[in-house]
């Protein structure tokens, strides 16, 4: 038998080597790429997102999370805002709201879709948007913020201006300043609105020379008002107790605004009823010197309304001192309503002062629990002299400030109601003038929509504050600025020719 440890070892030639090490590493190129992909690929479907910013300013707060997540339609976002800005205030607001829409998207999963759409350059689309969803232009040619955010689901659509997604400081500063973006509590209040299914609906009382809620009249007509409650998807009817001789039973708030002749009894008997029985919402506004009937029925629930106007002292001209009738709210009371209206004035004009009454004919534990909501400053007193040619303060006649000016009011639950039943709500403020169309400011509006939207049980609109940019100042002195100076153009160039020198004269050595 032949010894087969005397057989030549064969030896791979240089080409058979060159093509193993190839073969090899084309094997762990396929394999690289392949891990690559593959963590690529898990990564984009199990990954979580941190916010590292001091102040959380991109975090979403948990109520977002869980109305993105619990979302069953699809929600779609058009940004109809333009890309030029030479101010560069737009681009700040343009890149809060992507980094917002990219968080509020990841939490939405699919139900989410987002579409950018910029009218200088896509016309067509522009077009179809403006027609489609009937958009006035006025909302697109803002001085400072032109533009709009459109939420569409199920056949309902709302937009929200770029002005109401942030609060600028226009003071000293030019161009004008983001001072806080209000961008999540916004754009929750919008996909809520569309994704509710059945629309609440709000009645206007009529029959006693209330405001119009469809009638474009600066002073009496509430039509500016009437379109914002529009856009939260509330449906807005008139209602004229007299005739009906019953309150809807689909009514989720009646309004009183401002009526100028007196309820009967049997009106104010079914809002009672309404109240106490079917746990109702009510808004009312009175203004100065109306008997209405309300004044005396409000007792009963815990309110005192005043027989008196606000007024200040607003200085001399040509030997005659002026009177302010246009009273400030600066002061809030802790409450879902005025939650984010802390650094912003209301104003109340022609307004009577409305508080939480002394003693009330309901016993201690039906008692309704009163909020005195807005106060006005010191400065502002309750004239109660109905002539006003010379009014002044007088200590024995008139209310010292400051005054309230609105009353927000809960009802607890009496026994032997069905206990699913809502608790009663209603809130009450000493003017109507405030929401006219002469008269609907930015705080003004905010207050009556909070207002409302908590009557309607839609606190979930009122919980998310605004996001304050994190602002860095470093102030020197000018020595300071000066040494900083000498040091950076100076005192680093020096350091590296020395250290240089201290290399080369070692080297020599």
């Amino acid at each position: 038998m032949a010894d087969d440890t005397l057989k030549p070892r064969h030896v791979p030639t240089l080409r058979q080597r060159k093509l193993a090490i190839g073969a090899n590493l084309f094997v762990q190129i396929v394999a690289a790429v392949a891990l690559v992909v593959m963590v690529n690929w898990l990564a984009a479907r199990h990954y979580m997102r941190f916010d590292w910013t001091k102040t959380r300013y991109y975090e979403i707060a948990e109520k977002t999370r869980r109305t993105l997540g619990a979302l069953k339609e699809p929600v779609d976002v058009v940004v109809f805002i333009p890309s030029a800005d030479e101010s560069g205030l737009l681009t700040k607001v343009m890149e809060d709201v992507g980094n917002l829409l990219k968080e509020m998207q990841f939490f939405g999963k699919d139900k989410l879709n987002i579409e950018y759409v910029d009218p200088n350059r896509n016309m067509a689309r522009a077009r179809s948007l403006v027609q489609q969803y009937d958009i006035s232009t006025a909302d697109l040619s803002d001085e400072l913020l032109p533009g709009i955010v459109i939420f569409i689901s199920g056949g309902r659509h709302k937009y929200v201006k770029s002005r109401e997604l942030v609060d600028l400081d226009t003071g000293y500063t030019a161009p004008p300043r983001v001072k806080a973006f209000k961008g999540e509590g916004v754009f929750l209040s919008a996909i809520q609105t569309v994704t509710e299914e059945k629309p609440p609906k709000v009645y206007f009382l009529t029959g006693h020379g209330e405001h119009d809620p469809n009638s474009p009249d600066q002073r009496d007509g509430y039509s500016t008002l009437n379109q914002y409650i529009k856009r939260d998807n509330i449906t807005v009817e008139r209602l004229n107790m007299m005739e009906t001789q019953a309150l809807p039973d689909d009514a989720g708030v009646i309004i009183v605004a401002g009526p100028r002749k007196e309820l009967a009894p049997a009106e104010l008997m079914a809002l009672d009823d309404y109240l106490k029985k079917r746990g109702g919402r009510l808004l009312v506004m009175l203004d100065p010197h109306q008997t209405t009937g309300l004044e005396t029925w409000l007792r009963n629930w815990g309110v005192q309304v005043d027989d008196d106007i606000a007024l200040a002292k607003g200085g001399m001209l040509l030997g005659t001192e002026l009177l302010i009738a246009n009273a400030i709210g600066t002061e809030y009371a802790p409450h879902p309503i005025t939650a984010k209206l802390a650094d912003v004035n209301t104003s109340f004009p022609y307004a009577r002062s409305v508080h939480r009454a002394k003693s009330a004919s309901m016993p201690g534990a039906d008692r309704p629990v009163v909020t005195e909501l807005v106060k006005t400053p010191v400065s502002f007193w309750g004239e109660t002299d109905p002539d006003l040619q010379h009014a002044k303060f007088e200590t024995d006649k008139d209310i010292k400030g400051p005054l309230c000016l609105a009353v927000a009011v809960e009802g607890n639950k009496p026994s032997g109601v069905e206990l699913g039943m809502a608790q009663s709500r209603m809130v009450l403020v000493g003017t109507s003038s405030f929401v006219n169309n002469a008269n609907l400011s930015g705080g003004n509006l905010d207050f009556f929509m909070n207002s409302l939207n908590w009557l309607l049980k839609r606190e979930q609109l009122l919980a998310v504050s605004p996001k304050l940019p994190e602002e860095f100042r470093l102030d020197m002195t000018p020595n300071q600025a000066r040494g900083v100076y000498l040091l950076v153009i100076a005192g680093m160039p020096l350091a590296v020719a020395l250290l240089g020198l201290a290399v080369w004269a070692r080297r020599r050595k």
